[in-house]
């Protein structure tokens, strides 16, 4: 482990080698000493930015905005795939069968042709989008273990084959066409609830699905909605009241990740709580038993190698795609428009400048001490400013803001998207996959039942890791008190708890099952000192920083407010902790920056300081008491206090500290946290910006079919990228099914040659079209570039026979065929050249070639 840190430093070093930033002072916490947001519409950004209300604007522009801003250089425009957009189908079952076509597997997949995802990248974004099949996209590192499986399912705009489905399985779940063309089941039109966001280009997305349909003959209820409303509805209601059957989802990024373990159980497993149902007890959920537990394994480490885990990547992916609870259309490559005298810039290959850590602590505008920040909104409705997980901290708006506030103990680089320490250090020992470690005696977790800290010596985990929180305990939370390592182990001991106790998981279930994921492979936890604390975790990984990243805790908020949040979700009942809990319990959605609500947290601590409530066994553990009754005390009075003075309850303890936020008026002002014991300045987690490896050119010469032959591959390589990486096929153009693929390989220099071997060429038949596709991405830049071209093998020619007259006739030189070339090449993210570029160029070059025939007696060209 100290070996990858180092290797990781390297890298970092390497990427960056360009990368200048001088700060405006050296004294503790961020650069600027305030930052101010306000909600801006999206059609005013720029010309906010061009007048000076605002420094940057952190929510991606619409496509039509941005493309006339490439080259003006009163702003600077930064381009990142951090945001994408689905269509969710509501598979509830209804009785009759007819009544819901998206209950039936067949016709949901068949949704995935009824949807010109090219048409909607180029014409609708304007080039600033690329056509999507999965939650991954070429921009995701992952992408590259599935990109032949999106090749091989051959999904593409054919109206004709959904048709054929839809025909199909319609007339055998009962429904019946009338003679205006649509469907009936039994007597009842068979009518589509589609909420459609009017936004943003979704309204365009929204209307182009429901246009399909009406020509598939369902009748479509097209309702217009805003982000409130649809989030009620969709996720805040049982999907069997059918108050929808599609939405048009749109997802921000949060951060760029090297291995997913987790998006592909978020957005097709039914455990993780974001499938129709969202895991609410009674209402009708969606779930896969299969997908299920592939995605458990995958999300749990329970694999032995990295073949094994692509293998189940694979296999779980093909099976969501199959089932098509969601449809996925685009990635969109947001643009987000600054004042070009803005430093400090971290553009995050995954999340461009929104949902940062790595921004805001370094902004600044030379002689100025304030950055104001535009955003599309401030607050809304459905921004639940809570530490629960998956609870709170739901939607782009409250997420963006609060990680402006806390420092994570770890983050996924912006560039490889590889965990790293942020305010952790961190050593990882593992027998993994196959060994295990046993349990000390004085290795602890908390029961839940018995509401205490018991012993688990013993017991089995395959790794464990030593966490050192020093930057953390003996700084100061924003409200003054120290922060101890008792905060850290209150939170290990809440997620246990919530994840186990009957009552709690019966309250929020979708939360449970939830944290129950993560917590379940935790073992159990040994004190080593003051700021140290072993965790050993039954998880193995090939890289150890994500065994590190699933067993870390980060201490975002003081003990007690989790303890207030307890009080008022579990043991009162007077809020939930999600909107779900919400809906069901006709109770408030709980959030720290709502008055009333903060108020109710500051009064559980009034309670607990009035009657002297310590818990003073979730600090117990073995012979050592991690918090005494006096620090307790002194905790709730100065929580109390921080609440009569901002009148809020969101504490935390990173460069910047919530001063204000006013939701009427959509204005937040964040305050530099300047405490001498804050750990960092000006400067730190700095990394500016990356380019990804880019295709060029391929470069087929004459392929003879039985012979082997070269490809050229030219690339387009930043400096520090390290090793390229790359994998290459030939498709069947006819089936769309791969002839022959190749395992991945690296280079260390440009232009790559490619050889194809004698067996591979004599698959392929002659004078016929084939289509070569390779994708390449580099070592510290993992951005995977996806490239095809079509040709056309020949036939070899045949061997001269020798002949005895000593002038012998020639040889017939064999016809050689038209070759159709076409390029597909995906712009690099994070460049303004992908604005105006568009995502897909297609470069289609007819070539005539010449051919020679034998002239015979009387076969000149004659005229009729």
């Amino acid at each position: 482990m100290k070996a990858k840190t180092a290797l990781l430093a390297i890298l970092i070093l390497n990427i960056l080698l360009l990368a200048q930033y001088t700060p405006p002072h050296t004294n503790p916490g961020p650069a600027a000493d305030r930052i101010i947001g306000k909600s801006v519409p999206i059609e005013q950004a720029a010309s906010a930015v061009k007048a000076g209300d605002i420094d940057v604007y952190i929510f991606g522009m619409r496509a039509s905005l941005a493309a006339p801003l490439k080259g003006d250089p009163t702003v600077m425009l930064y381009t990142a795939a951090a945001g994408f957009n689905s269509i969710i189908l509501n598979p509830a079952p209804a009785n009759p069968s007819c009544l819901n076509p998206f209950a039936d597997r067949d016709i949901r997949f068949a949704m995935q042709f009824v949807i010109d995802r090219d048409y909607i990248a180029n014409e609708i974004f304007k080039g600033f989008a690329v056509p999507m099949y999965t939650w991954l996209s070429q921009y995701d590192p992952t992408y590259a273990i599935i990109a032949d499986i999106i090749t091989q399912l051959g999904i593409k705009y054919d109206m004709d084959y959904a048709r054929t489905i839809v025909e199909q399985r319609m007339s055998e779940l009962g429904a019946t066409k009338g003679p205006d063309g649509k469907w009936y089941c039994q007597g009842k039109p068979v009518t589509i609830i589609g909420l459609i966001r009017v936004e943003d280009e979704r309204k365009d997305i929204g209307d182009a699905f429901a246009s399909a349909l009406e020509q598939l003959g369902f009748t479509v209820d097209r309702k217009y909605v805003t982000f409130d409303v649809a989030i009620q509805t969709v996720y805040g209601t049982d999907p069997a009241e059918f108050q929808w059957h599609f939405y048009t989802e749109g997802w921000g990024k949060g951060a760029l990740v090297r291995w997913d373990l987790s998006s592909i159980a978020q957005y097709c497993a039914s455990w993780f709580g974001y499938m129709p149902g969202w895991q609410t007890t009674g209402w009708y959920n969606y779930a896969n038993a299969t997908i299920d537990e592939l995605t458990d394994r995958i999300y749990k480490g329970n694999f032995k190698s990295i073949n094994e885990y692509v293998d189940l990547y694979r296999k779980a992916s093909q099976m969501c795609i199959e089932e098509s609870i969601r449809v996925f259309v685009v990635t969109t490559l947001n643009a987000y428009v600054a004042n070009p005298n803005l430093q400090g810039v971290t553009n995050d290959l995954g999340a461009g400048l929104r949902a940062s850590v790595f921004n805001a602590r370094n902004w600044y505008v030379p002689g100025k001490d304030v950055v104001y920040v535009g955003h599309r909104y401030v607050w809304t409705a459905s921004s639940a400013w809570n530490p629960v997980p998956l609870g709170g901290f739901t939607d782009v708006y409250s997420v963006d803001w609060y990680r402006m506030i806390y420092d994570p103990a770890m983050w996924n680089h912006p560039f490889t998207g590889e965990p790293m320490p942020y305010r952790v250090s961190y050593v990882v020992e593992t027998k993994g996959p196959d060994g295990a470690f046993e349990l000390p005696a004085d290795a602890y977790r908390w029961d839940a039942k018995q509401k205490a800290w018991v012993s688990v010596a013993g017991e089995k985990a395959k790794s464990k890791v030593v966490f050192n929180y020093a930057k953390y305990i003996g700084a100061n939370w924003h409200h003054g008190q120290p922060i101890k390592l008792a905060d850290v182990l209150f939170i290990y001991a809440w997620y246990w708890d919530i994840a186990n106790d009957p009552n709690k998981v019966a309250r929020e279930s979708g939360v449970a099952s939830y944290v129950n994921g993560t917590m379940a492979i935790i073992k159990g936890i040994r004190i080593l000192n003051d700021t140290a604390i072993e965790v050993y975790i039954d998880f193995w990984h090939f890289d150890p920083n994500y065994i590190a990243s699933w067993a870390v805790v980060t201490p975002d908020m003081p003990w007690e407010v989790y303890y207030a949040v307890d009080q008022l979700v579990y043991v009162k009942q007077t809020h939930a902790a999600s909107r779900s809990g919400a809906t069901k319990y006709n109770v408030p959605w709980l959030s720290l920056i709502l008055r009333d609500h903060a108020k109710a947290a500051a009064d559980v601590l009034q309670e607990a300081l009035d009657q002297v409530i310590f818990p003073e066994n979730w600090f117990k553990i073995g012979n050592k008491t991690l918090f005494t009754k006096d620090e307790a005390l002194a905790r709730y009075r100065a929580a109390i206090d921080w609440f009569n003075q901002y009148r809020h309850m969101i504490i935390s303890q990173g460069p910047f500290y919530l001063y204000a936020i006013d939701t009427a008026n959509q204005y937040i002002e964040l305050r530099a946290f300047r405490d001498p014991t804050y750990p960092y300045k000006p400067g730190a987690f700095y990394f500016g910006v990356a380019t990804p490896v880019s295709i060029k050119a391929i470069n087929i010469p004459t392929i003879a079919v039985g012979q082997s032959g070269t490809v050229s591959i030219s690339l387009e390589v930043p400096e520090g990228a390290g090793r390229i990486f790359y994998k290459w096929g030939i498709i069947d153009q006819t089936t769309g099914k791969f002839v022959y693929i190749s395992d991945e390989a690296s280079a260390t220099t440009t232009p790559i040659t490619i050889s194809i071997p004698t067996d591979v060429a004599s698959k392929l038949t002659p004078n016929k079209a084939y289509k070569f596709w390779i994708y390449a991405y580099t070592e510290n830049v993992p951005i995977v570039a996806e490239s095809t071209q079509v040709f056309v093998p020949r036939t070899v020619a045949p061997t001269p026979t020798p002949s005895p007259s000593p002038s012998p006739s020639p040889a017939p030189s064999p016809t050689q065929p038209t070759v159709i070339t076409t390029t597909t090449v995906a712009p690099a993210a994070g460049t303004t050249e992908a604005l105006a570029a568009g995502i897909i160029g297609i470069i289609a070059v007819l070539v005539a070639l010449a051919f020679a025939l034998r002239r015979r007696r009387g076969e000149g060209t004659q005229t009729r």
